[in-house]
């Protein structure tokens, strides 16, 4: 004899305790915009994404060291000017079409239109609200002198000096050209080990940016302060006669990091002197 079939408010019950429980969804991380943006505003959205991006919070949460524009901060008021270095970083380098700021090729940009944006900075505090002598405390703190100021009838400007994604700037009016051998006693670019099999097979991409970076010295100089990371395991020499006799444009920024667009924005294997070890110095074996 077949027992009789489940009423469908029982059968519902069944198939809810019998289904495999599907995790709860992740809310998704939310970005941090200046309250004050409204859609009124002359730019439109470009503020209301511009700040999400310039505000989000360094990783690893609030605590811990902070990587910025003059190193460690000493108490609020290095704080303010740390998070103003950084956000200036940021605009200078990237933001600039997307907020809409007249840039020249050369990268300067007014500070007055610059403290007009409707950012603000990872402390949480109005772009509007930093005065121009904080910007210049910025620039002057920088530990790797990513920015130059420039006066010119009165009125001030600011640019970062190299790092550009933004295709306003020109290689030719931002940098100083590089044209014989004699004028790079070193030229290196720092890279870790892991990424080396990929570099032989297609040479180094500037990626989004303008230009691939090399430094005009070695992590150990006490000279070099921009162009290459301290904790490097290996080091790509560039061949630098090579590369300007076969017509590679080479550039010096004004904090010494040395630039090129590459040949269609990469430097190819042929152009590499030597790879090495760092801080070992022991030679790799490849083939051009």
């Amino acid at each position: 004899m077949r027992a009789a079939a489940a009423s469908p408010p029982l059968r519902a019950l069944l198939l809810l305790l019998l289904s495999p429980r599907l995790p709860a969804p992740i809310p998704r991380p939310r970005f941090i915009m200046n309250p004050s943006s409204s859609p009124s505003s002359s730019s439109g959205g470009y503020h209301s994404r511009a700040a999400a991006f310039a505000s989000r919070q360094p990783r690893g949460g609030g605590g811990g060291r902070r990587r910025g524009a003059g190193g460690r901060g000493g108490g609020d008021g290095g704080d303010r000017i740390d998070a103003l270095g950084r956000l200036l970083t940021r605009v200078l380098r990237h933001m600039a079409a997307e907020l809409r700021l007249n840039m020249r090729p050369d990268g300067y940009v007014r500070v007055s239109h610059l403290l007009n944006l409707n950012l603000q900075t990872f402390a949480k505090i109005p772009l509007k609200s930093h005065s121009v002598d904080e910007i210049r405390e910025a620039v002057r703190r920088d530990n790797k002198q990513r920015f130059s100021l420039l006066e010119e009838d009165g009125e001030l400007f600011i640019r970062a000096n190299q790092g550009h994604t933004v295709t306003t700037v020109t290689s030719e009016s931002l940098l100083k050209p590089i044209l014989s051998a004699d004028e790079v006693s070193v030229c290196v670019h720092g890279t870790y080990r892991k990424n080396l099999e990929s570099i032989l097979q297609s040479g180094l991409k500037r990626m989004a940016r303008l230009h691939v970076h090399f430094s005009s010295g070695l992590p150990s100089d006490g000279e070099v302060i921009s162009g290459i990371r301290q904790n490097v395991n290996t080091l790509i020499h560039l061949d630098v006669s090579k590369a300007l006799q076969d017509g590679m444009k080479l550039y010096i920024s004004d904090n010494k990091v040395i630039l090129t667009e590459g040949f269609d924005g990469v430097v190819p294997v042929k152009y590499f002197e030597k790879i090495e070890t760092w801080p070992g110095r022991a030679p790799i074996p490849f083939q051009r």
